[in-house]
């Protein structure tokens, strides 16, 4: 389904209250949409409720997605509260570090329980109202650019399982959209690069206080900083491109001109184990 506008509109935006989360929800609220955020942290969530508050109504409520009856029993609130529910952002993740051959079951374990059991909650929870009500809705999800490769200048960050969890997703809102073909429920996948988060400019200001620490730098080289600082767009550009691929009807919403490259350099080497093995 396609918004030409979102004025009066429901949106609930999980992980709303800081990062692209804040700017999704900043910008649902500049169209006149209704705003619903969640958080972990109360006190964070109130904080961004009086700070975007002056830009229409907007409330917090706090939500473990990663709990279904949690997400129940919002849902449940929100069609209460508010008649109807026509946005949902699944956007409630975390970007922990992790070592194929060093991550412990549990850290796995969380990692996909945030950002990927989380997801399959929402679309559980919500999609089966946005297709009763019969006004349609549509439901984004936060991929990454590691939701389709492994990109050029991320090898030494370690982000090996987050980029499972992000391929994981892409290929569940696939098979969920062809499940919705005949429906006025819509999905798409949000493909961000380097955003200007909390604790992406909490991560640069540390190397511009530290800039030759060495366990800083095993992460971050001089080469990775300068990728990530010159690729990086800030929360309110993620969410602007976020909803123009929406209201486009597009499935997949990438960020950033590099994340091309690096699917042309997946599809290139595909192509060649393709021509190598005669399967043309």
């Amino acid at each position: 389904m396609r918004f030409g506008s979102l004025k009066d509109k429901v949106a609930l935006v999980t992980g709303g209250a800081k990062g692209i989360g804040k700017g999704l929800a900043r910008a649902c609220l500049q169209e006149g949409a209704r705003v619903i955020i969640t958080n972990l942290h109360e006190d964070q969530g109130r904080a961004t409720q009086k700070e975007l508050g002056d830009l229409g109504r907007i409330r917090s409520e706090p939500c473990d997605s990663t709990e279904r009856d949690q997400v129940e029993s919002l849902v449940n609130d929100i069609m209460q509260e508010e008649g109807s529910l026509d946005l949902v952002f699944s956007n409630a993740g975390a970007g922990d570090q992790h070592r194929v051959l060093s991550a412990q079951p549990e850290e796995i374990d969380r990692i996909f329980s945030t950002n990927f059991r989380s997801a399959v909650n929402l679309a559980q929870c919500c999609v089966p109202r946005m297709l009763e009500q019969g006004s349609g809705g549509h439901l984004m999800f936060t991929g990454s650019e590691h939701s389709v490769s492994l990109p050029k200048g991320n090898e030494t960050l370690g982000f090996s399982f987050y980029g499972a969890t992000k391929h994981a997703m892409l290929i569940m809102a696939e098979w969920l959209r062809n499940d919705l073909l005949d429906t006025e429920v819509s999905v798409s996948v949000l493909m961000p690069g380097p955003v200007l988060t909390e604790s992406v400019i909490n991560t640069f200001e540390m190397l511009k206080r530290e800039p030759d620490n060495p366990d800083l730098r095993a992460i971050f080289s001089k080469e990775v900083e300068g990728l990530l600082r010159e690729r990086a767009i800030t929360t309110d550009q993620c969410a602007a491109i976020a909803l123009k691929g929406m209201r486009s009807g597009l499935f997949y919403i990438p960020t950033q001109p590099h994340i091309f490259d690096d699917i042309e350099s997946r599809f290139g080497e595909l192509k060649a184990s393709f021509e190598a093995l005669n399967l043309k």
